[in-house]
């Protein structure tokens, strides 16, 4: 038996809106069960931020009438028999109790509705296909039908049945991904199975964007280098692209990024946070040609600003080292990064030791980031400055002053312009 006391206050968080679950629940006689992570975390003693709620009815109807009832959104995904409430920062993933099918190995399940028992065997591990009662006559009660239990005592990650990394290969990134997230060990039977999984290519049935979003998740794991080297070793990258060797300088590397993530989140708390895993899918990435990445990129349906921010660090990286890599005045140290994204930037503060660059970036940083011209085009026709073509010219030379004289007024700024007009004036008749 559990805790209940400690499952109230894992549950706290959601205490409003799970009263609305539970009595709209009994309401429409439905039995409703918290499966699958939040289980998992709760009997490891983590906290978990979202909850999955299995419904023995109607999930999608629940979800419409609490939605109704507390006037908030919600999403549903019929083809699935599931829905998704938002409340406050929180989120809540119902589904219908369902069982699977899959039309040939590595596609999307073809589901129906069934009861709790079914829905918990179709799950990826038995320490996924654990559930917790939420109803009145047996609140708090664990439902283990499969041994996962056991398995979490044991540390062990386990597959529920011997087509599982066959009918959904993605499990071979996840069971990586579980198992050095928990420091837990993949079972002798399923890591048999999964090798003879790897040994199929199985990883090729899958679609280019489910294989996207199981990497992501790998590399948004506190310690992501783990895995990256946990994959590198029992399967290779070749999944993403044949021409993925990683070596040991690559390896070398994901612990700089390390170092270099770090130093930036305490050094620059007041800039925007780093999307820490593109940095690490930029590594992997980084020795391929151009064109390559720019194939997979296409291929896995990344975001367009995360296609850019990849193929950018590509271009920068060998054409920066030496403009950046010697003692420079502020404003020249200015347009080689401002142009670049805080991903860029700190990859190549990890990819480079040098310390003049390093020095430069930090300098970057530090100094000039926030930089901006209190003086716009309007002022400069003002002052009676034409023609207009020249203004680009004279605040961009304007803005470099400032950079390395630190003008603090607007009439500073007035008058550097002026100055400067002169000289573009005599130029340009």
């Amino acid at each position: 038996m559990i805790n209940k006391d400690k499952l109230k206050k894992f549950l706290f968080p959601f205490e409003e809106i799970l009263k609305k679950v539970y009595s709209q629940a009994k309401k429409l006689k439905v039995k409703i069960y918290l499966v699958g992570g939040p289980v998992r975390d709760f009997l490891l003693g983590k906290s978990h931020f979202d909850l999955d709620i299995v419904v023995e009815g109607d999930a999608i109807g629940l979800v419409r009438e609490i939605s109704k009832r507390l006037e908030i959104p919600f999403q549903k995904h019929h083809s699935f028999g599931t829905a998704t409430l938002y409340f406050k920062d929180l989120k809540i993933d119902f589904a219908t109790a369902r069982k699977e099918y899959y039309p040939h190995w590595g596609s999307l399940p073809k589901v129906e509705s069934s009861s709790l028992k079914e829905d918990l065997f179709r799950r990826d591990f038995t320490i996924n296909a654990l559930a917790i009662s939420l109803n009145e006559e047996n609140w708090g009660k664990v439902i283990d039908l499969y041994g996962g239990l056991e398995d979490l005592k044991k540390r062990l990650v386990r597959v529920l049945h011997k087509k599982s990394f066959l009918e959904d290969p993605t499990r071979i990134l996840r069971a990586i991904r579980f198992e050095q997230r928990f420091t837990f060990y993949i079972e002798k039977d399923t890591f048999k199975l999964m090798k003879e999984a790897i040994k199929k290519k199985s990883l090729n049935w899958v679609h280019p964007h489910r294989l996207r979003d199981e990497i992501i998740l790998l590399l948004k794991e506190p310690y992501p280098y783990q895995c990256i080297k946990r994959i590198n070793k029992l399967i290779g990258f070749s999944f993403l692209h044949p021409k993925i060797k990683l070596q040991k300088d690559n390896f070398k590397l994901f612990l700089r990024i390390k170092k270099a993530i770090l130093f930036y989140k305490k050094e620059f708390p007041y800039h925007r946070n780093l999307e820490d895993w593109l940095l690490y899918l930029i590594g992997i990435l980084i020795n391929l040609p151009k064109r390559s990445i720019l194939k997979i990129m296409e291929k896995f349906g990344f975001k367009k600003g995360e296609r850019i921010r990849v193929v950018s660090t590509k271009e920068s990286i060998s054409s920066i080292k030496k403009k950046l890599n010697k003692k420079n005045t502020p404003h020249k140290i200015y347009p080689l990064l401002n142009s670049l994204s805080f991903e860029t930037i700190i990859f190549i503060y990890a990819y480079y030791k040098e310390k003049i660059l390093r020095k430069n970036i930090k300098f970057f940083l530090r100094k000039l980031t926030k930089i901006r011209l209190k003086i716009k085009g309007g002022d400069l026709k003002r002052l009676g400055i034409t023609p207009s073509v020249l203004y680009s010219k004279i605040l961009k030379k304007v803005l470099y002053a400032k950079i390395d004289r630190n003008f603090r007024t607007k009439k500073e700024e007035l008058e550097e312009a002026k100055k400067i007009f002169k000289k573009l004036y005599r130029n340009y008749k």
